[in-house]
């Protein structure tokens, strides 16, 4: 069989370390081609996919218009007449002559428009409420292959107690519309007013709301209990994730959650927002603790409960990494992508 992989641009982020891991894990049994649309990427990304892959950069100047890499992008698209061509955003079916029905488009987050659905074949949805958003659009069409993990690959937590302070982090890219991170360090001052300061976050990712979130922990006055440790690749954050007491993700929406699943896996108890794909990952509850969506004091309450009952705490994390072994393995995502192309 041979796959096409296309994606505008392969920067850090859920889906480029989603698509190297697939990539990496078809190209066993598959002949696999990746095509990076425009000129966004960063090369150390791109340095670990396996180098059976063909990777075609095709340096369209974002958000130029110029028809000459999509031109190119058709032409070869002919030379190789592929099986399927797997896009990673919706907006690629433009450019891609009508004359391909093979086309299918995994579905990253929720809150996607569904303006160029019906240009895909299949359309496939990282968890169950990116599924549920798709169908309330109207789409039949529709598979559910969960994101994976290589969980063998991430350092596990050791039975120790807390650190003190109590070590707290979360990966993501630094969006606090989406990803929640002043509902966290307005948590953090929460609980330093109830008479806890006992508490350290580190937010590992980079991003647009840096300086907003650095101006909001100066204003909640734990500026101190806060650091921004920027951008980290996989293998340090694998790394170092058991260092941690805990991960908390306030995300306001989110597809699936990768970083949740690798701290499970890590041996790290967490907590995140109900509803959508990181509560899913928990499963609704039983491998990790929620709270109520943009409620920093919902945040507060959740921290300080595992704060209090650590020991109890710690007691869930091997259940819960048996559970993302069993349901969120990157083999199983490749398999599935693979059973249900055609």
């Amino acid at each position: 069989m041979k796959i096409v992989h296309c994606i505008y641009g392969f920067n850090t982020g859920g889906a480029e370390t989603m698509l190297i891991d697939i990539v990496n894990e078809q190209c066993k049994t598959a002949d696999v081609i990746l095509v990076v649309v425009n000129k966004s990427y960063d090369r150390s990304l791109l340095d670990k996919i396996d180098r059976s892959v063909r990777v075609v950069l095709l340096d369209r100047k974002p958000g130029g218009r110029s028809p000459f890499p999509i031109l190119r992008f058709n032409i070869l698209l002919a030379r190789w007449r592929p099986d399927v061509i797997h896009c990673h955003q919706a907006s690629l079916a433009p450019i891609i002559m009508p004359v391909w029905r093979n086309m299918v488009l995994t579905v990253h987050n929720v809150g996607i428009p569904p303006k160029w659905f019906h240009r895909y074949k299949r359309l496939f949805a990282i968890s169950d409420a990116v599924c549920d958003e798709i169908i309330g659009h109207g789409y039949s069409n529709v598979t559910k292959v969960i994101n994976g993990i290589d969980v063998d690959a991430i350092a596990m937590r050791g039975n120790e107690l807390q650190h003190s302070p109590f070590r707290i982090v979360q990966v993501a890219r630094l969006d606090k519309n989406q990803k929640g991170q002043d509902i966290l360090i307005k948590a953090v001052a929460s609980l330093k007013a109830r008479g806890n300061d006992d508490i350290a976050v580190d937010f590992i990712g980079t991003g647009a709301s840096l300086q907003e979130l650095q101006t909001l922990a100066a204003k909640c006055g734990v500026e101190s209990q806060i650091r921004f440790l920027g951008l980290r690749d996989r293998s340090y954050i694998y790394a170092h994730l058991k260092d941690y007491d805990l991960m908390c993700h306030p995300s306001r929406f989110e597809g699936f959650g990768l970083t949740v699943a690798e701290a499970v896996a890590a041996r790290v108890p967490v907590a995140v927002s109900v509803g959508d794909g990181p509560f899913e990952i928990i499963g609704q509850g039983l491998f990790g603790r929620g709270f109520a969506t943009e409620d920093a004091e919902a945040c507060a309450d959740a921290i300080a409960e595992i704060y209090d009952n650590y020991a109890a705490t710690l007691q869930r994390v091997d259940a819960a990494r048996r559970h993302v072994a069993e349901n969120y393995s990157i083999r199983t995502t490749a398999r599935a992508y693979l059973e249900n192309y055609i």
